[in-house]
């Protein structure tokens, strides 16, 4: 029985109806607008970046300060961090912008390929955030482990 529910399902053309057209024309509104403020924070981000060594290296030589623990761990580091960061969030900014501008032409012209092209956009946008989520939560478990190991050794 519901594989012949799915069946029907998908013998159907799925039609936009008003209420998910304007969900669909607000989402995309606030997809541009997240794109391009997104972009705009990744530039400032990569632009930190860049300046993150000197910025480091000046708060080292402050008189009667101590040690900053950056130093050691190098600013280079640091700065390629911050650039890194910058071009992921870039992309993933990127994404989000298509998505709105060409869900946006989509839904104003009627155009199916435009339409599309914007939720693609978003399945990539989803897909890349899912897997740094992954890799963030195995990050977090091995933190965890880590912090086990070293309670129990003590």
């Amino acid at each position: 029985m519901e594989q012949t529910a799915q069946q029907n399902y998908l013998s159907n053309e799925l039609t936009v109806d008003a209420v998910a057209y304007e969900h669909l024309k607000e989402t995309a509104m606030w997809g541009k607008f997240l794109g391009i403020t997104g972009m705009l924070f990744s530039i400032l981000l990569i632009g930190f970046g860049f300046f993150a060594g000197a910025i480091f290296s000046k708060l080292t030589t402050f008189p009667g300060a101590e040690p900053n623990p950056l130093a050691g761990f190098g600013v280079g580091f640091i700065s390629a961090l911050y650039v890194i960061l910058g071009l992921i969030s870039m992309a993933l900014s990127w994404l989000m912008y298509k998505f709105g501008s060409k869900t946006q032409q989509g839904l104003r012209t009627s155009d199916q390929t435009s339409m599309n092209a914007g939720l693609a956009n978003l399945k990539i946008l989803f897909r890349i955030y899912g897997i740094i989520i992954i890799i963030y939560l195995g990050f977090v478990a091995l933190a965890l482990v880590a912090s086990i190991i070293s309670g129990l050794t003590k």
